[in-house]
């Protein structure tokens, strides 16, 4: 694969553009390489995300495609490419109506309740991770802090405090109720 670009970055890591360059076919992806993290923890939390996301296949949630290392040790995963804009910036760009608007929100709701029936809580969820694709679709996108229910989260958890339910700010496990808080 050939990167192309940085596409964004967030409290864990990297999201860059990547072209397949082997000539057999072409094909768009995103790769996220983890940033700030080494060594052992690293690699088991993002063998922890390529675990969750390889259990979801959904039109909804962007698609895992690969994983691995770098050269030089650091973790990565290959990605679905999504083209578009977050949520919130789709809908102030195209003044959608109420009616559109709660056409997005039921495919975001759509993909939540499948992660959900696949014990998966994103613990996550706010516009930054919601993209909407060229053809008006919504994104799921960044498991990277998902926890399997039943079961504790990653210690390099993190969690974006404005979106946070009350029970993940104050520590408690995440469950599916804190994904529809958020």
């Amino acid at each position: 694969r050939q990167l192309v670009g940085e596409l964004g970055q967030g409290g864990m890591g990297r999201v860059f553009e990547a072209r397949r360059s082997d000539g057999h076919y072409e094909q768009r992806s995103a790769i996220k390489v983890l940033r700030g993290f080494s060594g052992e923890a690293a690699l088991q939390q993002l063998a922890h995300e390529r675990q969750v996301l390889a259990t979801l296949n959904h039109p909804h949630i962007a698609r895992l495609l690969d994983g691995g290392t770098t050269p030089g040790g650091s973790p990565y995963l290959v990605m679905e490419h999504v083209h578009g804009v977050r949520i919130d910036e789709h809908v102030r760009q195209r003044g959608l109506s109420l009616e559109k608007v709660l056409e997005l929100f039921l495919m975001v709701c759509d993909a939540v309740a499948y992660a959900h029936r696949h014990f998966v809580v994103h613990c996550d969820i706010k516009p930054g991770n919601v993209l909407v694709d060229d053809e008006g679709r919504a994104k799921l996108l960044d498991f990277g802090i998902a926890q399997l229910q039943g079961r504790a989260g990653s210690e390099l958890q993190g969690l974006t405090p404005r979106y946070a339910s009350p029970e993940q700010r104050a520590g408690a496990p995440a469950t599916a109720a804190s994904d529809i808080y958020s």
